[in-house]
């Protein structure tokens, strides 16, 4: 990595680490082991994902073909596995997930959460959200210091070691708490660096 120029589009303390982000992605299909483990889980949480038709994301020469069958067992063999989804819970009442992020591999102290469904869900779900709260070892995350990052579904819970007033510690556990209300969250994606 010292023999590599400085990054041209990235931050340099994203680029210039020696391990790449880790993952924990509720959609389909997802491929490989989860890069970062759930602690612990209340019950008003559940996995949920979209379901979809046979012909979503199929190209249209492609259902001509399967409408001309018209056998069911075609249909399922031809369905996209492409599926929004996530860790889910709504309604009135209170909820907590718990995830243990991998400390070894977290160099630059990013950890970003995105949320389904939609572009620019993520200022309503969560940025907007009275009744959703993040803490990182029991520590309250300010809402002011998140952002949109790096797309509209996503948001940086915490950009940085240092950068926040956070220090790596030898074990580091990020709560996602509902606490009350009329609310629904749908997380997606749990990504550190």
């Amino acid at each position: 990595l010292e023999k590599m120029p400085d990054p041209h589009f990235c931050h340099p303390l994203y680029c210039n680490t020696p391990h790449p982000p880790s993952c924990l992605n509720y959609e389909l299909p997802t491929f490989g082991p989860a890069g970062i483990p759930v602690d612990s889980v209340t019950d008003d949480w559940s996995l949920w994902h979209e379901p979809n038709k046979w012909n979503y994301m199929v190209g249209k020469v492609d259902i001509a073909i399967f409408k001309k069958k018209n056998d069911p067992e075609w249909f399922e063999k031809c369905t996209h596995l492409d599926a929004c989804g996530g860790m889910t819970t709504s309604g009135k009442g209170t909820g907590k997930i718990v995830y243990d992020l991998p400390v070894e591999q977290m160099t630059a102290g990013l950890v970003v959460i995105c949320v389904c469904c939609g572009k620019k869900i993520s200022e309503s779900m969560v940025l907007n959200n009275d009744n959703l709260v993040f803490k990182l070892n029991d520590r309250v995350l300010d809402k002011k210091d998140m952002d949109l990052y790096p797309a509209d579904k996503c948001v940086r819970l915490l950009k940085g070691f240092e950068e926040d007033g956070y220090e790596k510690e030898e074990k580091m556990l990020l709560s996602v708490e509902v606490m009350g209300g009329e609310t629904e969250v749908k997380i997606s994606h749990v990504i550190v660096l």
